[in-house]
């Protein structure tokens, strides 16, 4: 799974042209996150099909980042995210991103050293 994580204009409708791109394309957003910093959105998302969302932030001219995402599933008990967490921190391992997957119980993350990380969780 890929994170694609990019900087829009902070204003109404900035996200709406992507998002309505990568519908029309038959890309599924599934996990999306986004803030403001100063004067410009922070997004971050994943989506069904790596390869379109790609091409389609290439032709729409977004500059963005990617990176390999792990996908962790997360039973649904108070402390789960915590107890994932301080594994990754006791290993010196820095969490870059952090995703709720929705309709799922599972954690997308991105993170400094991917190696380790997978070894961590036992990760192909």
């Amino acid at each position: 799974m890929k994170e694609f994580s990019f900087v829009v204009g902070n204003c109404p409708g900035a996200l709406v042209d992507v998002a309505e791109v990568l519908g029309a394309e038959h890309v599924n957003i599934e996990g999306i996150a986004g803030l403001t910093v100063l004067e410009e959105g922070v997004v971050g998302l994943i989506t069904d099909d790596s390869g379109k969302a790609r091409r389609v932030l290439k032709d729409k001219g977004v500059e963005f980042e990617e990176r390999e995402a792990l996908v962790i599933d997360l039973p649904n008990h108070p402390g789960e995210l915590a107890s994932i967490l301080a594994r990754l921190s006791a290993d010196g391992i820095n969490v870059l991103s952090l995703y709720a997957v929705i309709g799922k119980h599972q954690a997308v993350f991105t993170v400094d050293q991917l190696d380790r990380a997978k070894a961590v969780f036992h990760l192909a």
